[in-house]
């Protein structure tokens, strides 16, 4: 078992590479490489090598054989499209809780809305994606579909990398409360079109926020 030392040198190693990441120090499509990056922060390759591990298991980093690891770099069109399924399946599961959900379940979806306001308040951006991706899960969870629950977690945590990488919360543009509160209202009312319609429209400000912070500019090239 690794030492209590070691674990923490890996967590600050990680912490720093996903926030350089994130910030855009490190740029998307740049090489990970270990002896420069153990220099730079003080430490061992070995926490190095771990934190790029993890970020690889995150889906932000991709690892070539025989040439090495480097951040990803998806492109508009990708982000775009996966957006779109993972509306259409979203759309599916909000109709199937429609006929199912119970006030135990709304008072859940509630109370998680409420949670989500103060991380986006605070700016912690970990904490929300958590907090967000934890709503629609348990929306997904409500229709009682398994099939489509593990697809719409697949989607989830490919959609979040894509926001770590053009993170809209950057410059605090786009608050997606409301538009959780108008899903979780037609729920309520079992209002199935409704619903469907007001995860579309999340959806679609999901990707207009993240051009609208100007985090895909008109010269952004995937080489």
């Amino acid at each position: 078992m690794a030492s209590p030392k070691k674990i923490n040198s890996e967590d600050a190693v990680y912490r720093k590479l996903k926030t350089a990441i994130r910030k855009r120090y490190i740029k998307q499509g740049s090489q990970l490489v270990e002896v420069a990056l153990a220099q730079q922060l003080g430490v061992s390759r070995t926490p190095v090598r771990s934190a790029i591990k993890r970020l690889e298991a995150e889906g932000l980093v991709n690892s070539i054989p025989n040439r090495g690891a480097f951040v990803i770099t998806p492109t508009q069109k990708e982000i775009e499209e996966t957006f779109l399924v993972r509306a259409q399946l979203e759309i599916m599961a909000v109709k199937l809780a429609c006929a199912t959900i119970t006030p135990r379940q709304l008072d859940e979806l509630h109370r998680l809305i409420s949670m989500e306001s103060e991380v986006f308040d605070d700016n912690n951006l970990d904490d929300y994606y958590a907090t967000n991706d934890s709503l629609h899960l348990k929306i997904a969870e409500m229709s009682g579909n398994k099939v489509l629950y593990s697809y719409i977690k697949e989607l989830l945590d490919r959609t979040r990398i894509f926001l770590i990488l053009y993170d809209p919360f950057y410059k605090l543009e786009y608050r997606p409360t409301s538009e959780h509160e108008a899903i979780i209202s037609a729920l309520a009312e079992r209002d199935s079109e409704r619903a469907a319609k007001a995860v579309e429209t999340h959806i679609n400000s999901s990707i207009n926020g993240l051009e609208s912070a100007g985090q895909l500019p008109e010269d952004y090239l995937s080489l």
